[in-house]
């Protein structure tokens, strides 16, 4: 199933928050799916996409932030389209992989959604309902069906819990430096900045997601659901990526 894309479809609801965009009627939601376990030895990678001009220290489909280039909306990284969803974090690194980007580690990622003043959301200093993609009602979930990933059961499951908006609806949920969506729509899978509490957990998720935070009223740049391994494939799950910046920032005396 690796490099493969399988599309679901979706009856979306229309409206939304007011002044903001209608999903259409229809909306394809594409989902990049990998196998359920890591096999052992070499992961195999899909073949690099085209390159992304650069003009200055990112690419042009990258914000800059503090030392690392960071994708300015969740994966596939497109204005405009669906983010992926019911991803690994081990799907994210593929991916970003092979576009020579890996996923952003939790630090670089509180970084990017708080901006330089550190704001404790992307869009400022306190919570606005209905900024972000947060404020859909949380649907009962079959993780029967889901943990079927992937036969049809699975994607069918995760088609009638999809809420997600496409990237860069909300014009408000974009922080200082330009990176859409860093809170609400999907979850987003990063590399733990601290030890790995045992084997297997040295991913979290960051942003919370379509329907608010597990256990928290407000999504924040500063939520983690950590309780997860990198294998767990969830429906609200997805990712973005990160890489150096072109020129290394000076040294400090």
């Amino acid at each position: 199933m690796r490099g493969e894309v399988v599309v679901l479809v979706l009856t979306a609801a229309c409206g939304g928050a007011a002044g903001l965009p209608a999903l259409p009627p229809v909306a394809a939601i594409p989902v990049a799916p990998l196998p359920l376990a890591r096999p052992p030895g070499p992961a195999l990678t899909p073949a690099p996409a085209p390159e992304t001009p650069t003009t200055g220290d990112c690419p042009d489909d990258m914000v800059l932030s503090s030392a690392v280039c960071i994708d300015r909306y969740e994966a596939p990284n497109v204005k405009g389209e669906l983010p992926y969803a019911l991803q690994t974090a081990y799907d994210g690194e593929d991916w970003c992989a092979a576009r020579g980007k890996r996923l952003c580690t939790e630090d670089e990622w509180v970084r990017a959604c708080g901006g330089p003043h550190g704001r404790p959301f992307p869009y400022g200093a306190s919570y606005k309902g209905a900024a972000c993609n947060d404020d859909h009602p949380w649907l009962l979930v079959s993780w029967k069906r889901i943990s079927r990933w992937p036969l049809d059961a699975a994607m069918d499951e995760a088609a009638r819990l999809f809420q997600a908006d496409m990237s860069g609806a909300r014009a408000a949920c974009v922080s200082e430096e330009g990176a859409f969506d860093m809170t609400g729509n999907v979850a987003e899978w990063v590399r733990r900045s601290g030890p790995s509490p045992r084997p297997g957990f040295d991913h979290v998720l960051k942003g919370c997601f379509w329907a608010g935070c597990f256990k928290e009223s407000q999504p924040s740049c500063r939520f983690t659901n950590g309780v997860h391994p990198g294998t767990f494939r969830t429906y609200e799950a997805g990712f973005r990526c990160c890489k150096p910046r072109a020129t290394a920032l000076p040294s400090r005396p």
